[in-house]
C-alpha cells in the first residue's frame, strides 16, 4: 500500500543494500580523516555513510556487513577489517569520574557488568527492590525531590514527566528507553546500553511501576547492533530471573520489556518521531500538544526518557534525593556523563558533577593538544570558542549565555581545523537528516547546503543566514529550530577562515 510505501522510504535500513559497509560521517570521524577510509571502503566493495556508528573517541570507524565496529581506521586498515583481521575496535572507552560519586559510569569503570550474575553482585535491581516495598508515590517523589533533568538534551525535570504520566487517564501506559542517541561526538548510551544493560532495565521497571505501565520498550538506533544484541540478552535473563514477567519479583507488578531496532533515522531520536516509528509509520515529528505523557505510544499515556537518565533513577531511589542533590548544583542536579572525542589526548567518558567548570575538564582532556574551541553537543549543540570555556556545566547557566549541552558530546576543534569543510559538513547533515516534516526544516537545509555547496561568500552569506534564521524560527521539532545554531556560529566566531579576511566580511 501507500502507507507502507511511505514508511518503508522513509529510512536508509529499508531502501540500501545490507550487506554494505557502514562508514561513519559523523563529525568527530570526518575530523579524523574519515573521507579517506570512506574511498578505501568504496575500492572494497559496497558501502554506505552514516551518522554516527558512536566510537568517536576512535575515529574513524566502519561498521562491517556481519555487524563488527572496527575504529581508528587508517584507510590501509581497511581491507583487513573487512576481512575480519586486526584492527579491531577495543571492548570498552576510557572511563573516568570526578564527581564526589559515580552516579552511571561505577560499573562502567570496573569494565561493565553485562551479564545479569555481575550485575546483581553490583547492586543492580536492589532499587526495584526496595521500590517495590513502597506504593507507585515514594518512587516518584524520590525522582522529584531529586531534581533529575533529562540527559537526552531537552533537560525537562523526569519527576515531573512521570507525575504527568501516572495521573493520566488510561488503562494502558508505556515506559520507554530512547536508545537512538545520534549526536555525533557522543556515545556514552551506547556503552550502558552494551555494557550496563541491566541498569537500563532497572531504570524501566521503576519508570513502569511509577507510573503504572506492564510495557516497557527499548528503541536501539540500528547503528548499534551490539547495543542490541546486549539488551536482548539482559531481557531474557532478567526474564528467565523474575525481573520481567507478569509477576516481578514474585509481586503483583506485571512489566515485560521489548527491545526494538531502529531503521536508520537521526530524527527517530525525537521523541514523537520515535513513537511513530515504534508504530510502524515514517519517523516524522508529531504537533504537540498533546503530548506524550498523556497521548504517546498508540495513543496510550508514555514516558520517554533517554537511556542516561534512566540509569540515575536507581542511585536515586537507593541513596535518596538529598545525597543526589550534593553532587552537583539547586539547578541541575547529579552529574553528567560528558564524551570526548579522537581530538582530545584523553579522549573517552568523564562524568563529572553539575557546577564543574567547562574549561577544568577540557583542559584536563586536551593535555598539551592546541584546541581553540570545541562542539558541544552536537549538530544541534554550540560551538564554544576558549574565551567561553569559563561557564560551569549546568543546563540552565549554559543556556542563559547561550550554549547547549545538549547530549554532552565534545569534539575537539583544533587550531588547524578547516572551518569551511566544517559548516558545509553540518549543514550536509541538516539536509540529510530532517525528517521533511515541516517545510522549513525541508526546504530550507537543502537550500542552504547548496549555497555552501557553491561556496559561503559574502554575497551568499546574507541569504544563509536569512535561511537559517527562518529554520530557527519557524520549524517543527527542536531538529530545525537548534542545528542552525553552530552553523551561525562558525560564521561569527571564524569569518576570517570562512571569507580569508581579518576581522570580518570583506
Amino acid at each position: 500500500s501507500a502507507s507502507l510505501r511511505g514508511a518503508a522510504s522513509f529510512y536508509d535500513d529499508l531502501h540500501t543494500d545490507p550487506d554494505a559497509l557502514r562508514v561513519c560521517r559523523g563529525t568527530s570521524c570526518v575530523l579524523a580523516g574519515g573521507d579517506a577510509v570512506e574511498r578505501a571502503a568504496h575500492a572494497h566493495g559496497n558501502c554506505r555513510g552514516v551518522y554516527c556508528l558512536g566510537y568517536c573517541d576512535r575515529s574513524p570507524a566502519i561498521l562491517t556487513a556481519d555487524g563488527r565496529a572496527c575504529a581508528g581506521l587508517r584507510s590501509e586498515d581497511v581491507a583487513n577489517a573487512v576481512r575480519g583481521a586486526p584492527p579491531a575496535t577495543p571492548s570498552l572507552s576510557s572511563i573516568r569520574c570526578t564527581a564526589r560519586h559515580p552516579v552511571v559510569t561505577g560499573r562502567l569503570k570496573d569494565g561493565g557488568c553485562a551479564e545479569l550474575a555481575a550485575a546483581r553482585a553490583a547492586g543492580v535491581y536492589a532499587a526495584l527492590e526496595r521500590a517495590l516495598q513502597h506504593p507507585p508515590a515514594w518512587t516518584i517523589q524520590r525522582v522529584e525531590q531529586s531534581g533529575v533533568r533529562g540527559r537526552g538534551g531537552a533537560g525537562f525535570p523526569t519527576g515531573q514527566k512521570w507525575r504527568l504520566a501516572a495521573n493520566a487517564t488510561g488503562a494502558r501506559k508505556y515506559v520507554i528507553a530512547n536508545g537512538d542517541e545520534g549526536d555525533p561526538g557522543s556515545y556514552i548510551d551506547r556503552l550502558l546500553m552494551e555494557f550496563d544493560p541491566h541498569a537500563i532495565l532497572e531504570g524501566l521497571l521503576l519508570g513502569g511501576f511509577a507510573i503504572g505501565a506492564q510495557v516497557g520498550v527499548v528503541y536501539i538506533r540500528s547503528e548499534y547492533p551490539a547495543a542490541h544484541g546486549a539488551m536482548l540478552r539482559a531481557v531474557k535473563e532478567a526474564r528467565d530471573a523474575g525481573f520481567l514477567g507478569p509477576s516481578v519479583c514474585g509481586l503483583r507488578f506485571s512489566f515485560d520489556v521489548h527491545v526494538f531496532p531502529g531503521m536508520g533515522s537521526y530524527v527517530c531520536g525525537e521523541e514523537t518521531a520515535l513513537l511513530n516509528a515504534i508504530e510502524g509509520q515514517r519517523g516524522e515529528v508529531r504537533v504537540r500538544p498533546p503530548y506524550p505523557v498523556s497521548e504517546g505510544l498508540f495513543g496510550c499515556p508514555t514516558v520517554v526518557d533517554n537511556v542516561e537518565t534512566l540509569v540515575n533513577v536507581p542511585w536515586i531511589v537507593v541513596n535518596g534525593p538529598t545525597a543526589y542533590q550534593a553532587l552537583g548544583t539547586t539547578a541541575s542536579p547529579g552529574t553528567k556523563a560528558l564524551c570526548f572525542n579522537h581530538g582530545f589526548a584523553h579522549p573517552g567518558v568523564v562524568e563529572v558533577g553539575f557546577g564543574t567548570p567547562l574549561r577544568a575538564v577540557i583542559d584536563e582532556a586536551r593535555g598539551d593538544r592546541e584546541i581553540e574551541a570545541i562542539l558541544l553537543g552536537g549538530p544541534m549543540g554550540s560551538i564554544v570558542p576558549a574565551a567561553d570555556w569559563d561557564v560551569p556545566i549546568c543546563i540552565t547557566e549554559m543556556a542563559r549565555r547561550g550554549i547547549t549541552l545538549g547530549h554532552g558530546g565534545m569534539v575537539a576543534l583544533a587550531r588547524k581545523t578547516d572551518y569551511r569543510a566544517l559548516l558545509t559538513h553540518l549543514l550536509e547533515f541538516m539536509k540529510d537528516e530532517s525528517c521533511g516534516r515541516c517545510v522549513p526544516c525541508r526546504i530550507g537545509s537543502r537550500r542552504a547546503w547548496e549555497l555552501a555547496q557553491a561556496g559561503v561568500s559574502p554575497k551568499n552569506c546574507d541569504t544563509l543566514l536569512r535561511l537559517l534564521e527562518v529554520m530557527g524560527e519557524a520549524s517543527l521539532c527542536a531538529f530545525g529550530r537548534e542545528s542552525p545554531q553552530p552553523v551561525r556560529q562558525i560564521l561569527q566566531l571564524f569569518p576570517d577562515r570562512i571569507f580569508g579576511t581579518e576581522g570580518g566580511r570583506p
